[in-house]
């Protein structure tokens, strides 16, 4: 897939970039809604029974959140998951 840069030049899009542009934009809508609803990182993760250390890395983008993850997260923010999936 190509797709054209801010400066107008073709660029292209595999599907690693594209799993790198999933991670940020999940992490950046994860920590925009807990920041919103006041929450720290270890409140959040003892509402969904996950541990800290691996919250962490999900929200730093450093791990990739499974469906039942995503599941936990946006129960626990009540909020839907397209508020966390969109990027």
């Amino acid at each position: 897939m190509v797709q054209k840069s801010r400066i107008g030049k073709n660029i292209s899009v595999t599907p690693e970039t594209e799993y790198n542009r999933f991670l940020f934009g999940f992490s950046k809508n994860l920590r925009a809604i807990r920041d919103k609803l006041g929450l720290t990182q270890e409140e959040l993760s003892l509402r969904c029974g996950l541990n800290y250390r691996f919250y962490q890395k999900l929200e730093s983008g450093k791990y990739s959140p499974s469906l039942s993850t995503v599941f936990k997260l946006s129960k626990a923010l009540k909020v839907k998951v397209t508020d966390l999936l969109n990027y």
